[in-house]
């Protein structure tokens, strides 16, 4: 309104930007958490409270949890610093900002006092008087090599760590009684599913717990071969795609492929709660698709990778690797989305690009003196702390890869192996808040083009350069670039969206095991993947005890969990904390009765 622009501001009111949340884009479950952690720290209403138990978001969304305040103090410390920065430009400045000048100032003083509460839980996180982190796995060797990661990332940031807790340890020990409770135990669990409107409409393909873990190429074609053979649906799915690629008669119309968007691809994207075994369901899939002579790519887009421990092959670095193993040749690769190498390329970009176009604008419009005085700012720097929901960004851009990029064209089935749920489903919403948020800046950059020259000519008459353009159609062309980097943008989200939503291309698979809580969860994600429109017609439940199950068995299993428990011991990290084992019990643990009998079990033992 300052500069005479009334009219453009009542035509920004439709553009109604709050609907930008609708679809909530990611980071935004770390933020909210991290404001209920301020309060923990600061609000009356929990000073009550002398014990606060956290628990969190599977490993790869806890490490990016716990490095927000790093990332946040950076943020806010620039925007501070540039607010300062334009306050000292020079009294023109002042003045022809000078009604929203109180404003501005209101809001970095609520910004530096939001910074000091960052502070606090940064500190509070690093405090080993106050604060423990417990690492929470199983008795596998993938478990084993992830928390020693995690480990590994704890140390590097400073937070306290102590204690490891290995669930689920076997004792052979009264093997018939323990099989028949637990049986009893997934029977009801199994009766759910079949209850279940949504969830017994699915294809259920059940997996029988093996008594040995799969790893390494050998055995996930083995095991493969016992999930995805007769009965599962795939074989039948491989005949019908065969009938159709040569024009026969046995295809289906829901399996033939739509040429316009997947040129004969088929992606599978697998995702349920933590540790059902989503790894090695998706491996076993990729590994029988390339031996059904598919050229097949398995993707992890688990910030919290395992692929390569699954594979017994190194497929890190952001790039597909072909997977090898003597005595088969499979035309399969895996490939693990590099987060790192993304956000140096991200930062890179940042620091050459957007900062260098901000300085144009300002340049363009008779700021100059602006310009050169932000330039020593960094804008980059405010990625090396990661924000959150960069992996689902990197994720994305992947798939848009996948979909546009002649280097992947050769492979014809693209399997994701994805985040535990709540993280898989901000995965797949992503395209839609992207494409809405790149939808209103286009719409706010079309409402304002028109006003830029007459902004231009009003600074340029008040600074003495009205006869000079030059500058402002530099700027105007470094604005329009952006414009088009926006567009394309907008045009490979809705690649991204086509996808994850054509049932002739896409198919996803959820994964659980027969106890109640992933169960429930499985609901959960059953119906937020209708909603949104995410094509989903298989559910694997993995990890069944099988009935002629005996004490032969529980001896396998718990000799196979020695492997593991020996990973522990022998791990430079973990063989450093008090490792706490709690036993795989009989009966599901849920309900106050049962998590004071599990508790009991649990932490008397290192009283």
């Amino acid at each position: 309104m300052q500069m005479g622009l009334q009219g453009v501001l009542e035509q920004l009111t439709d553009l109604k930007l709050g609907e930008i949340l609708d679809s909530p884009p990611p980071g935004l479950d770390e933020a909210i958490a991290m404001a209920k952690v301020v309060d923990f720290v600061e609000s009356e209403d929990y000073a009550r409270f002398t014990r606060i138990v956290f628990d969190t978001a599977p490993t790869g969304h806890t490490l990016r949890f716990l490095a927000l305040p790093a990332f946040l103090d950076n943020s806010i410390a620039k925007i501070v610093r540039l607010r300062r920065k334009v306050a000292g430009a020079g009294s023109f400045v002042r003045l022809m900002f000078s009604s929203g000048a109180e404003a501005l100032d209101r809001a970095v003083d609520k910004m530096e006092e939001a910074r000091g509460k960052v502070v606090k839980v940064a500190e509070l996180f690093r405090d080993a008087e106050r604060t423990e982190f417990v690492i929470a796995t199983i008795p596998t060797v993938l478990a084993a090599k992830e928390s020693a990661r995690l480990l590994g990332e704890l140390r590097r940031e400073g937070i306290p760590c102590r204690r490891v807790i290995i669930n689920q340890v076997l004792d052979p020990a009264n093997a018939e009684s323990f099989l028949a409770a637990r049986l009893k135990d997934q029977a009801r669990a199994l009766a759910e599913v079949e209850a279940d409107p949504a969830l017994s409409q699915l294809a259920r393909v059940d997996v029988d717990l093996v008594d040995v873990e799969v790893r390494g190429v050998p055995a996930l074609q083995w095991f493969g071969g016992q999930v995805w053979g007769e009965g599962s649906g795939y074989a039948d799915m491989v005949e019908a795609a065969g009938a159709a690629a040569a024009g026969g008669a046995g295809a289906g119309a829901g399996l033939a492929l739509a040429a316009d968007l997947s040129q004969g691809r088929k992606f599978y994207m697998f995702g349920g709660k933590g540790g059902v075994g989503k790894t090695s369901m998706s491996a076993s899939l990729a590994v029988r698709a390339a031996s059904d002579g598919w050229p097949t790519l398995i993707v992890s887009t688990d910030p919290a990778h395992s692929l390569s421990d699954a594979l017994d092959v190194d497929v890190s670095g952001g790039a597909p690797v072909r997977v090898e193993f003597p005595g088969t040749d499979l035309p399969l690769w895996g490939m693990q989305v590099d987060i790192g190498e993304a956000r140096r390329e991200l930062k890179e970009l940042a620091a050459r690009g957007d900062t260098q176009a901000f300085e144009d604008a300002l340049s363009g419009l008779g700021l100059g003196g602006v310009a050169e005085q932000i330039r020593d700012l960094q804008l980059g720097d405010l990625l090396d702390s990661a924000p959150p929901g960069v992996d689902e960004a990197v994720a994305i851009s992947r798939v848009v890869q996948f979909l546009r990029d002649p280097e992947y064209a050769h492979f014809k089935r693209i399997v994701f192996d994805t985040a535990p749920t709540g993280h898989t489903l901000r995965l797949l919403t992503l395209p839609d808040f992207l494409e809405k948020s790149v939808g209103k800046i286009l719409r706010l950059r079309t409402r304002i083009l028109g006003a830029t020259a007459g902004i231009s000519g009003l600074i340029g008459n008040l600074t003495g350069r009205g006869g000079d353009r030059s500058a402002d159609r530099a700027a105007q062309e470094a604005a329009e670039g952006a414009l088009a980097k926006l567009e394309r943008l907008q045009g490979r989200m809705e690649d991204a969206q086509r996808m994850f939503r054509d049932p002739a291309a896409t198919e996803f698979v959820i994964v659980s095991i027969p106890s109640t809580m992933s169960v429930a969860e499985s609901k959960r994600l059953c119906r937020s993947l209708q909603r949104e429109g995410v094509p989903v017609r298989r559910l694997v439940v993995n990890q069944k005890i099988p009935q002629g199950a005996g004490a032969k068995f529980v001896a396998m299993k718990r000799k196979d969990q020695e492997r593991a428990l020996g990973l522990f011991a022998s791990d430079p990290g973990l063989s450093q904390l008090q490792q706490v084992r709690a036993p795989l019990v009989d009966l599901e643990v849920k309900g106050i009765g049962a998590l004071q009998y599990f508790g009991g079990v649990v932490w008397d033992s290192e009283a």
